[in-house]
């Protein structure tokens, strides 16, 4: 969560740079960083991808959508 990407940043897996963040934020409803990117149709859901976020690779993972807490869980707490 303190690792927030806001578009541009590169994105590789596996040491080869394969895209750029479109957008992204804070996901409030999941409690997550959320950077959307485009990305080479091979590399589906559960990817382990690396963003770039001011100089430090942070670790992500390719994730299917919608991103969001059906149940409410998050919120009632």
């Amino acid at each position: 969560p303190r690792a927030v990407a806001l578009g541009s940043e590169p994105v590789r897996i596996g040491g080869d740079l394969v895209g750029r963040v479109t957008s992204g934020g804070y996901g409030y409803t999941v409690g997550k960083s959320i950077a959307y990117a485009y990305l080479p149709a091979e590399h589906g859901v559960g990817r382990e991808v690396a963003v770039e976020i001011f100089g430090e690779w942070v670790g992500g993972e390719v994730a299917a959508e919608p991103l969001l807490d059906p149940t409410g869980e998050r919120i009632r707490g």
